[in-house]
């Protein structure tokens, strides 16, 4: 592995964790009813996710599948961080009459969430399969934990795709679950993407 991809990968990892970080300051200051300057909380998650963007297609030659779907899973968040950050206020502030269409951007936004959520999920399975195989101790259970978190996060995140905002099924209860293990999928993906890049596997594997 040659130590320009150590780099892309340190750089695509610590924005994955800039966007965990935000991600959970955002629903924690909801639980204790603070409500946070969303302008710079997403604002700060479009830059991190488009330096993912960028980074992960860097990283498809020497990891097709994990750089491929790094890359598609920012440019979805770029997006869908975008639509918050310039559309949900203005809609908002619409009244009743703009509320269809408000429903109608939010759930989208939601699908472009839980689709990105999925392309995470898979880079870090891939990652995750490569660490169980060639590594050993700290390092498996790493691996474990990716595969894990990130299958999980995969059949979660479909389920909402398919579900999006307009059934019961975010009314059940799995839209926080959901959303909270694909958190924890994300932040496995940038912890595989730092501490196995002196282990990966040849460059032209997942």
């Amino acid at each position: 592995m040659t130590s320009s991809f150590h780099r892309i990968s340190q750089i695509a990892a610590l924005a994955l964790i800039v966007t965990v970080a935000t991600q959970l300051l955002y629903v924690s200051a909801g639980a204790f009813g603070i409500t946070p300057n969303r302008n710079v909380v997403w604002g700060l998650e479009v830059v991190a996710f488009l330096i993912v963007g960028i980074f992960g297609l860097a990283l498809v030659p020497a990891r097709p599948v994990a750089g491929a779907a790094i890359a598609l899973g920012g440019m979805l968040n770029v997006i869908q961080a975008g639509m918050g950050l310039v559309m949900f206020g203005p809609l908002g502030e619409g009244g009743d009459a703009l509320g269809p269409v408000f429903q109608a951007v939010l759930a989208f936004a939601f699908l472009l969430y839980f689709a990105a959520k999925a392309a995470f999920a898979i880079a870090g399975v891939s990652l995750g399969r490569g660490l169980w195989k060639s590594a050993s101790g700290p390092a498996k259970i790493l691996g474990a934990a990716a595969i894990v978190t990130g299958a999980v996060s995969l059949v979660a995140s479909t389920i909402m795709i398919f579900g999006g905002m307009q059934t019961s099924i975010g009314e059940t209860g799995l839209l926080f679950p959901a959303g909270g293990i694909g958190t924890a999928a994300t932040l496995f993906l940038a912890v595989i993407l730092t501490a196995s890049i002196d282990r990966a596997e040849t460059p032209t594997s997942a």
